[in-house]
């Protein structure tokens, strides 16, 4: 079951990148509940297969924000990349006191 849950986390690490939202909240809705629907007719318990759906519907969750977060902070840093030599560029036409 480790696999399944890094494979779960790299699948929605690429989806963060050009899926939008809602979208993928019903990907993730239809995995979960598939999950637990096959879970449950191979022999597990009702509550064995609902909790592992809601564990890898989590671990998707996870990789999908993951994702989200390596690039607002990729963003965000080269946004204040550009901003710092402009700022030192601008000149005022009064001189210092």
């Amino acid at each position: 079951m480790g696999w399944a849950l890094v494979i779960s986390f790299l699948i929605g690490a690429i989806c963060g990148l050009r899926v939008p939202v809602l979208i993928f909240t019903l990907i993730v809705l239809v995995v979960m509940v598939a999950y637990a629907v096959v879970s449950y007719s191979t022999g597990s318990t009702v509550v064995q297969a609902i909790a592992w759906g809601f564990v890898l519907a989590a671990v998707l969750e996870a990789g999908y924000v993951f994702t989200h977060v390596l690039l607002h902070a990729f963003y965000t840093r080269r946004a204040s990349d550009t901003e710092k030599p402009a700022a030192r560029q601008s000149q005022s036409k009064y001189p210092a006191d």
